[in-house]
């Protein structure tokens, strides 16, 4: 047995949203009540990210669960599109061990998978969130690097805000004919 497998586990919430539910409704939440999210709902945040798709299965994502409302507010005014850190009731930061996937296309994309599952399971569970992208070099990827002292193996990939919604989004309609393409590439 993994020494993963030999962990006990801890407590987690529970839904009844179903994931294609969840998959069509979800949107991105920017406002945020004072109400906090219990360590129940942030394990099974969590556990979402954990259970992501990975190429070779390498699994390189790490998570820094941000509850400081200093280090949150300090992020916030680093990025004019991350404001809403200051108001939410955490923050995740999704980053990836560049030791175990040195392939960087594929340690985005399984981070990126991490952050959607993330971002499905902060809706299934009632509450609000949005994803945050972190530009490679930039002074936000500096300002994260340093706020949360990330070692030079980990990479900052993405960013989610969350907290429960202060807002209510419509769901729009998404289906776009144009974007599908029957067995090879069509102009329409």
């Amino acid at each position: 047995m993994t020494e993963r497998r030999k962990q006990a586990e801890p407590a987690f919430a529970t839904t009844t949203v179903d994931v294609l539910t969840a998959i069509r409704e979800r949107r991105s939440i920017r406002r945020y009540t004072a109400e906090p999210v219990s360590p129940e709902q942030i394990n099974t945040i969590l556990q979402a990210g954990l259970c992501a798709p990975t190429a070779r299965n390498l699994r390189p994502f790490h998570f820094v669960v941000i509850r400081d409302r200093e280090k949150l507010e300090k992020l916030a005014k680093g990025k004019i599109h991350a404001r809403m850190l200051a108001g939410a009731a955490c923050g995740l930061a999704i980053c990836g061990d560049k030791q175990v996937e040195e392939r960087m296309e594929h340690l985005y994309a399984d981070c990126f998978a991490a952050t959607q599952n993330i971002l499905l399971a902060i809706h299934g569970l009632g509450l609000g969130g949005v994803w945050l992208g972190v530009t490679k070099d930039s002074e936000w990827y500096k300002l994260l690097r340093e706020t949360l002292e990330l070692p030079d193996h980990i990479e900052p990939t993405a960013v989610v805000a969350l907290g429960h919604p202060a807002e209510e989004r419509p769901t729009p309609h998404t289906w776009e004919e144009s974007k599908i393409h029957w067995d090879k590439w069509t102009s329409g």
